[in-house]
């Protein structure tokens, strides 16, 4: 009990002196509640309008209620007045999300691996009953106002706005297209497809539709732009302020991406979707690539490298095709090959492993990897991340950072390599005549680096991510050579665009600042900073499960975190609340036990936690899947 009573301490402390108490009159008919949520009430006749919900239950109820966007973190404070009676509207495009959103889980228990969409998962667990869905060019009327509806995609795809104008005054509600004075609530909701670019390679390019979308508020010269979060706007040049931090922090994007190798003629669709067909930006030069006489005992084929020693034995990097093992098992046919001596995984991404298994029953080899990738290898289902497959690898032989070891006439150095993803590792092969290849899996290409999907959590912390990657880079020796596993030449940079890429890296991290509300950017690119594991598991009613919320502290200073999980009615957690402090850059644990009730049915259901600390206020903020058999 005394426990509880201190976690509960904690929070009533946390919602007294951080988070903006009072209710703002803006005219004789709107108030604004503001919490983690601004709810607004519009009130004509004796009859009440909401607009996002009643965060701290001070409407109490309401006739009808908008909502812009369909995202659980924000509708959370209009769903009860909508089952005590409020009659809802909701976005057309996002009406799925909104009356069946448990068709949306039962299918993502399986399609959640080999996820290359990477749209968020932040919906619903049960449904909302919406009276009127509506579109973008139509009005309609509430009491004696007119209710103008206004497509604006951006943090969602198919999100909308409302203006409305009462007491002589025009109000723009925008959900999260803006937060506050130019800033937007973070840069991970905004990855998406384009033509020809998927959504994993579509690095926040829904910014695009967010300018245009904030063009046209603009256009309404509302005088009061009230968001989903963050400070009441009545200054509307905070748009045009917004838009050029998008344009400063995007073009810093396109300097160094890998897409200028791969696709360059993608880079322009990227540049003039976000920042206009007149945009001019910049790129570094290519990398040295070895296109003459490179190292005559490796090679590449598929996304796969292999290292050939003078006995005709090898070491393959990554297996992720069945072309990939069709590969080995020829040049085993041909003589090429007499025997694979060991398989080093750089990173857990489906076309690289999803062959890992099958290679290992075929040759017999041992699997290597760091220590920093085996888990995700090992309980993929744990894990909610792009490009997972489904069946663990295991049997893994775990190398510590820096690790070496001799194989034939090579050095071999294993390395952690946070750099396309988090979760990655590296290999360097160091040959007796001082040729020297560093196995460096997708980090890095001749034109930049391989950060073209936000939810591979690409941290910008100094000394962390591709920072870290970089800084590794230049204490290795000036003639190595760099092989990605998807580009056919080895490459090197010099040491003037080693300093190039960090001076940028930093730059970015700069231009965020001004960009999100965090006190540390790095909880605006990283979406999984708070996370459940494991991600998914199974049980049975009437079971005991464990479960853990991860959280990584982004700020430069301790955090107390206070984590308040939601089950399904029915199922019982304890702690009903608890709290973790975290030091800085560092990720704490907190673990909770769920009893599953005897009479539940299967299916999937969601568990989700609100998460609170410093100003922040996050309800239902991440999920965890629990298939029940």
């Amino acid at each position: 009990m005394r426990y509880v009573n201190e976690v509960t301490f904690l929070l009533v402390s946390f919602f007294c002196f951080a988070m903006p108490a009072n209710s703002q009159q803006l005219s004789q008919s709107v108030r604004v509640s503001s919490g983690a949520v601004n709810g607004v009430s519009i009130e004509r006749y004796g009859r009440k309008l909401v607009v996002y919900g009643d965060p701290k239950e001070e409407f109490r109820e309401a006739e009808t209620v908008l909502f812009t966007h369909f995202r659980r973190d924000v509708i959370w404070a209009g769903r009860k007045l909508v089952r005590d009676g409020s009659q809802a509207v909701a976005p057309y495009r996002e009406r799925t999300f909104f009356i069946d959103p448990a068709s949306f889980w039962e299918d993502f228990w399986q399609s959640r691996y080999n996820d290359v969409q990477n749209q968020t998962t932040k919906i619903g667990s049960s449904p909302v009953k919406v009276v009127h869905f509506v579109n973008g060019g139509e009005s309609f009327r509430w009491q004696d106002l007119n209710i103008k509806v206004l497509s604006t995609p951006g943090y969602t795809r198919g999100s909308v706005s409302y203006i409305i104008d009462v007491d002589q005054l025009k109000f723009a509600f925008t959900g999260d297209l803006i937060y506050g004075d130019g800033k937007i609530f973070d840069l991970y909701s905004f990855q998406d497809s384009l033509g020809k670019i998927g959504g994993y390679h579509g690095y926040a390019t829904r910014l695009g539709r967010l300018v245009s979308s904030l063009r046209l508020i603009a256009g309404e010269q509302p005088d009061y732009i009230i968001p989903a979060r963050g400070p009441i706007i009545t200054d509307v040049r905070s748009i045009q302020r917004l838009i050029t931090r998008i344009r400063v922090a995007y073009e810093n994007y396109l300097i160094i991406t890998a897409y200028h190798w791969y696709y360059p003629e993608r880079t322009e669709m990227l540049s003039e979707h976000v920042l206009g067909s007149s945009a001019k930006v910049d790129r570094m030069p290519y990398a040295k690539v070895i296109r003459d006489n490179p190292p005559s005992w490796c090679m590449r084929f598929n996304t796969s490298w292999i290292v050939f020693a003078e006995d005709s034995s090898a070491f393959l990097m990554d297996c992720g095709s069945q072309r990939a093992l069709d590969k080995v098992l020829e040049m085993k046919r041909s003589g090429r090959l007499k025997k694979l001596d060991g398989i080093f995984i750089t990173h857990y991404h489906s076309d690289h492993v999803t062959f890992i298994n099958e290679a290992v029953k075929e040759f017999g080899c041992p699997l290597y990897v760091t220590r920093e990738v085996r888990d995700i290898l090992e309980n993929p289902s744990a894990y909610h991340m792009p490009c997972l497959i489904s069946d663990p690898i295991t049997d893994l032989t775990v190398m510590e950072d820096g690790q070496k070891m001799s194989w034939k006439d090579y050095t071999l150095t294993f390395y952690y390599f946070p750099g396309q993803t988090l979760y990655h590792g590296a290999l360097l092969f160091e040959k007796d005549n001082g040729e020297t290849v560093f196995f460096i899996g997708d980090s890095f290409t001749p034109s930049g680096i391989d950060d073209y999907c936000l939810l591979n959590r690409n941290f910008l912390h100094p000394g962390t991510g591709y920072l870290y990657c970089i800084d590794l880079l230049k204490k290795l020796p000036e003639d190595v050579l760099l092989a990605n596993q998807h580009v056919d030449p080895l490459f090197t940079f010099s040491r003037e665009q080693l300093d190039y890429m960090t001076d940028l890296l930093n730059d970015r991290r700069a231009s965020f600042k001004n960009l999100f509300p965090w006190n540390n950017v790095n909880y605006a690119i990283d979406e999984q900073w708070v996370r459940f594991y494991p991600y998914g598991q199974k049980a049975s009613p009437g079971d005991v499960i464990d479960i853990k919320v991860k959280v990584c502290n982004h700020s430069d200073e301790a955090e107390t975190f206070i984590l308040e999980p939601n089950v399904p009615e029915g199922f019982n957690i304890e702690p009903e609340i608890s709290s973790v402090m975290v030091d800085p850059v560092s990720e704490g644990v907190k673990s909770f036990r769920i009893k599953i009730p005897e009479n539940v049915l299967p299916g999937v259901s969601l568990i989700t936690t609100d998460v609170s600390f410093e100003n922040q206020v996050l309800h239902e903020w991440t999920e965890a899947m629990i298939e029940i058999l």
